[in-house]
């Protein structure tokens, strides 16, 4: 047990040096004061806007998940459900993972009803469809919907335009370096003795006692499957959810000066969330920031790399301290226990046996 709280607490450290380290090389050139005084100045307006695309998105995403529970015959109100998802806002801004929030989501939905494991998998459920629409919607934006609106580039503005695709072709040894890390963990996970010892012991409990839990969790994707058209709602649900924020970001980064077209948003937005999940700092703390200043720096007109990297560095901020702002409530329902139902109780024989 000690090594492993030991081990937990050199992971916390490694993750809060990565974000540390991201945040260092990401706004090193950034003047504190100037920043601070750049945000003051957006307009309260666009920030009011900004604010309550946020709140209307989270209302959609408990729409979304609340969709997902009614199918497995889950009946739990909508403000359980919205504070739920508020605590798991929370754990995911201070937790060293950006999906950390749904397993304490995960875990507290289940003190709201008897289908536990029906109910802990919908948040995962919930996840899958965010994460599968987030990349629909960054493909089909970047593929198929045409620039318009947009004030035309003059000759020297297009010389210096790189194409998105070609950004990503350019920086292919960056996936060959993650795949080949990838490889290595689980290389190292294999030849490990005492990480065997827990793939054992895990495999142990699957045969013995998980079989119960696997057949629920089959006949549950089943349900699902048997209800295709609530389904294909989550989906419209998520882009919904997806696209309402992506629109007041957009709106931040026109007061911003930011000259790029809308559609490259819904792109770049997406993207940098699905690369902040993956849990090598705190919350994707620099990390998301990183891969959404890389895209604007990478494919904007007309500016300066200088101004365009000091822009979308304000825009980067004003979206984690939008979260940041977001998760208060979190602390809030955690502290008064309004996660939990108010007759909530352990049942230590049943968790005995």
């Amino acid at each position: 047990m000690f090594k492993s709280k030991r081990g937990k607490f050199i992971s916390y450290i490694l993750r809060f040096a990565v974000a540390g380290g991201a945040l260092y090389l990401l706004f090193r050139n950034q003047d504190p004061v100037e920043t601070a005084k750049r945000l003051i100045d957006i307009s309260p307006l666009i920030i009011f806007a900004a604010f309550c695309t946020w709140l209307a998105s989270q209302a959609i995403f408990v729409s979304r998940w609340l969709l997902l529970l009614r199918v497995q015959s889950i009946k739990i109100s909508y403000w359980v459900a919205f504070r739920l998802h508020l605590l798991g806002i929370f754990y995911n801004i201070c937790l060293p993972s950006a999906v950390g929030g749904d397993f304490i989501r995960a875990g507290y939905v289940t003190t709201h009803t008897d289908k536990k494991i029906e109910a802990a998998l919908s948040v995962f459920v919930d996840r899958f469809v965010g994460v599968t629409s987030m990349i629909l919607m960054a493909g089909i934006c970047y593929f198929f919907i045409p620039i318009k609106g947009q004030v035309p580039a003059t000759s020297e503005q297009v010389e210096q335009k790189q194409d998105l695709f070609t950004v990503l072709q350019n920086y292919w040894w960056l996936g060959a370096i993650i795949l080949g890390v990838i490889i290595l963990v689980i290389a190292a996970f294999l030849i490990n003795a005492k990480w065997r010892r827990l793939l054992f012991k895990a495999l142990f409990f699957l045969w013995h006692k998980g079989l119960i839990i696997l057949k629920r969790i089959h006949r549950a994707m089943l349900i699902y499957g048997n209800h295709k058209i609530a389904f294909i709602f989550a989906y419209f649900l998520s882009f919904a959810c997806q696209g309402i924020f992506i629109i007041g970001m957009w709106l931040v980064g026109r007061d911003l000066g930011i000259d790029c077209p809308a559609k490259y948003y819904f792109v770049f937005f997406p993207i940098a969330w699905m690369v902040g999940v993956i849990p090598i700092s705190v919350g994707g703390i620099g990390v998301w920031e990183g891969v959404l200043i890389f895209f604007f720096v990478s494919v904007s007109v007309g500016l300066d790399k200088d101004i365009i990297t000091t822009k979308a560095n304000d825009l980067a901020l004003f979206h984690r301290a939008l979260w940041l702002f977001g998760s208060l409530p979190g602390i809030v329902i955690h502290l008064c226990g309004a996660h939990l139902p108010k007759d909530f109780s352990v049942d230590y024989s049943e968790v005995e046996s």
